[in-house]
């Protein structure tokens, strides 16, 4: 057995080892003026959005607003259905009602067992007279009172206002009159003043012409 060199491998021969290779980035970079446009029609677009969503906004809150208001009438409107119903239901609109119809209140009523149909009670026929403090108003007894009340208001305020008239015309008669009576007075003291005046006047003279007099007799 011999030791065989073995045989080398060239170059061509080696296998081929794949690797990674760095490759160059292409320059891709927007040039500025077409990246301004751009971004206006993006702001320009998103305002327009919000604007328009503004507007649907603002419709909806008036949409809402009007239903609102128009719940708020057909509660109060409901309100007062009910309420009518409630008075047509009470005892004193059916006792008008049963008026009308020429019904009197019964003191001694009887009753009706149901479902047998037996009567409890002794029915008796009534004039209508047993209960005079019971008596239930009409609604044109009603209108006819209130006009009553009405009118009587009327008068009283009439009559207050007549007498206040009065009042005033009284105290103007007696203003005048007191301002008459004050004038009258300052005309007959200025008037009694005037005299004192004169007659001061006339004294002074007097006892000027008597001194004058004495003074010549003593002269002589």
């Amino acid at each position: 057995m011999t030791a065989l060199e073995a045989p080398r491998r060239t170059s061509e021969q080696r296998p081929r080892r794949w690797g990674l290779t760095q490759v160059p980035i292409p320059d891709r970079r927007m040039a500025s003026v077409p990246f301004v446009l751009v971004l206006g029609v993006f702001l320009g677009l998103g305002m327009v959005g919000l604007l328009l969503l503004n507007t649907a906004l603002q419709e909806q809150g008036f949409a809402v607003q009007a239903q609102q208001k128009q719940a708020t009438q057909l509660g109060y409107r409901v309100a007062a259905l009910e309420s009518e119903v409630t008075e047509a239901r009470s005892s004193t609109r059916l006792a008008i009602e049963a008026t009308k119809l020429g019904m009197v209140p019964n003191p001694y009523p009887v009753y009706l067992a149901l479902p047998a149909g037996t009567v409890i009670g002794d029915p008796s026929t009534i004039s209508g007279y047993e209960v005079p403090d019971v008596r239930y108003r009409t609604p044109a007894e009603l209108a006819a009172m209130a006009k009553r009340a009405a009118d009587a208001e009327a008068k009283r305020v009439a009559e207050l206002k007549a007498a206040a008239e009065k009042r005033a015309e009284e105290k103007q008669k007696a203003e005048a009159a007191e301002k008459k009576a004050e004038e009258k007075q300052k005309a007959e003291a200025a008037k009694k003043k005037a005299e004192e005046k004169e007659k001061a006047e006339a004294a002074k003279k007097k006892a000027e012409q008597q001194a004058a007099d004495k003074k010549k007799g003593t002269d002589r």
